[in-house]
């Protein structure tokens, strides 16, 4: 899980820059003080607009933290069952039920030449980290992806800000809404919110994780522990 935070931490500093850049700038702390081509600055129109479409970016970036970190926080968990060896039998239910539903989603054929050990490699050769998530990651779906692997879940209490998140991510990546109708009603105080609620739940996740995979809960002799 060392690769996991000192990613998460990484990208989490890159958007906190963003972020307090487009908030002061939001709040005219700094000025946006862009210059055409003949040298005339940007008029105010054309400022309003810029700072429109930055506030709008900050969700595409912020996505794009979660969407990382989730993919890797279950990337570093069948890692660890490849190098533990884990076996189908050993695994507590959730997982068993986690790695039927890859198996029935992958090609029998393709997948004969790797299992050289069914009960054990078929844990790890049927995941596909492609296929993990689809463009809908919020709090709800951390919590389910939890409830999947049967790691603790970080607290329902905070999170509802991830909903705008990820619907205003999908408004722009499939062109329903353009970045200047987002960025228009998005304040200082939403992106804010949105941040911070995202970076706690990402950090909850990423201990919660450690933790169940130092322990092991992911075997069935270990789920009472």
């Amino acid at each position: 899980m060392n690769t996991v935070r000192s990613d998460f931490f990484q990208r989490s500093s890159e958007v906190r820059r963003y972020f307090r850049f487009v908030i002061s700038a939001a709040m005219d702390v700094v000025e946006i003080g862009v210059q055409k081509s003949s040298g005339a600055l940007l008029a105010t129109h054309e400022r309003d607009e810029l700072l429109k479409t930055l506030k709008a970016s900050c969700y595409l970036l912020l996505y794009n933290l979660v969407e990382s970190t989730m993919r890797n926080i279950v990337e570093a968990i069948f890692d660890e069952f490849r190098a533990e060896g884990v076996r189908f039998d050993d695994c507590r239910a959730e997982i068993k039920k986690l790695v039927l539903a890859n198996f029935r989603a992958r090609n029998p054929d393709k997948l004969l030449n790797k299992l050289f050990d069914l009960a054990r490699d078929v844990v790890t050769e049927t995941f596909e980290s492609k296929e993990i998530f689809a463009s809908n990651l919020d709090a709800k779906t951390i919590r389910e992806t939890a409830e999947r692997f049967g790691f603790v879940p970080p607290s329902s209490k905070t999170g509802w800000a991830m909903r705008t998140v990820k619907d205003n991510r999908n408004f722009l990546a499939h062109g329903n809404k353009s970045f200047s109708e987002i960025g228009k009603d998005t304040t200082p105080h939403s992106l804010r919110d949105a941040r911070k609620q995202t970076v706690v739940i990402l950090l909850l996740t990423i201990r919660s994780v450690a933790s169940y995979l130092a322990a092991k809960r992911y075997l069935a002799a270990n789920v009472a522990a």
